[in-house]
């Protein structure tokens, strides 16, 4: 019974010293991409933010606001990190509402009403002298295609009014 215990205790004991020694090397910054604007976080002015890593694991938050646009896109770029990956989380109740990806297009995001809505947590395993960079930008809803059944639909109701009135015509 005591040399089970031990193990138990010597294994307790690497599992925490191995928590010590992860956590000592853990990285977790808090940035501000401000409030999404024309000319300032739009397409053609997108907000970029690099972050160098110290290694080991990082966990980082990056606070934002869509402004007036009512889309996210974001692209990232990684070098010397591992399992890097990028959630996007509310700020009111800190809910995850899109999982983890390289990057975003066009998602949707609605206001919050709150300073800054949302904000990422780019996380992953990074080597030291390791970095990444995140480009972000808003934009309004992407145009809706008009489908060509709607095409279709409206040139037969044209047909159907022009034999309508071509027997009007004759029954006069």
């Amino acid at each position: 019974m005591t040399r089970t215990h031990r193990l138990k205790t010597a294994v307790a004991g690497f599992v925490a010293a191995g928590a010590l020694a992860l956590g000592a090397t853990a990285q977790a910054l808090t940035i501000d991409a401000g409030v999404f604007a024309v000319g300032n976080g739009d397409a053609a002015n997108p907000v970029v933010r690099t972050v160098s890593q110290t290694g080991g694991f990082f966990l980082d938050t990056i606070n934002f606001d869509l402004g007036s646009f009512t889309h996210f896109n974001m692209t990232s770029t990684h070098n010397l990190s591992n399992f890097f990956g990028v959630p996007i989380f509310e700020n009111n109740n800190d809910t995850e509402v899109v999982g983890a990806a390289l990057s975003f297009t066009s998602q949707p995001l609605a206001d919050l009403g709150l300073s800054r809505d949302y904000h990422l947590h780019p996380s992953g395993i990074g080597a030291a002298g390791g970095s990444y960079t995140l480009t972000m930008w808003g934009s309004s809803a992407p145009p809706v295609p008009l489908p060509a059944a709607a095409w279709l639909f409206g040139s037969g109701v044209i047909g159907l009014a022009g034999l309508a009135r071509r027997k009007m015509m004759t029954n006069a």
